[in-house]
């Protein structure tokens, strides 16, 4: 079995660096959603540290720089970190890249059936990509009429497009 090299330390958050030119962006809404789930769940943040490299003598976040942000905000004073030693800095770039990536679809059968629309918002799942059609889809396997049907969805008031209540 491989033996893990890189371990969760907690860091003082004067002892990270922000990435430069770091190309990830987050609104408000979303800052504030993401402060609320590490006051929520440690637990998680915990294991899902923020990603640093050491190759300029600093500790620079190259996954996770709005975590920090969020923990700041959270009113944290230290977070878990993994430092990746070693790296080039084409190795830190990939990363960057990597870590903000999102690989894979939502199985949308299985949010409406098992979730419910306010946590899964809540959560980040931004329910304004699930399309007409995967709504019809859905709504054609379903075995309730038409009036059920409708009392099931719900308008977003911002874009009009209906979800699942």
């Amino acid at each position: 079995m491989k033996q893990i090299q890189n371990k969760v330390e907690y860091k003082s958050l004067d002892e990270l660096f922000h990435l430069d030119n770091n190309p990830r962006t987050i609104t408000e809404e979303s800052m504030n959603r993401l402060v609320k789930s590490i006051k929520d769940n440690p637990d998680y943040f915990e294991a899902r540290p923020i990603i640093c490299s050491d190759r300029t003598g600093k500790l620079v976040i190259i996954a996770g720089n709005q975590r920090l942000r969020a923990a700041g905000i959270a009113g944290l004073t230290e977070v878990p970190v993994v430092t990746i030693h070693g790296l080039t800095e084409e190795r830190e770039r990939e990363i960057t890249i990597r870590d903000n990536v999102e690989l894979g679809d939502w199985d949308m059968d299985l949010l409406a059936n098992e979730w419910e629309v306010e946590d899964l918002s809540e959560w980040g799942v931004n329910i304004e990509k699930i399309s007409d059609q995967e709504l019809e889809d859905f709504f054609a396997n379903t075995e309730n009429d038409a009036s059920e049907r409708k009392q099931k969805m719900i308008t977003c008031p911002e874009c009009g497009h209906e979800f699942l209540e």
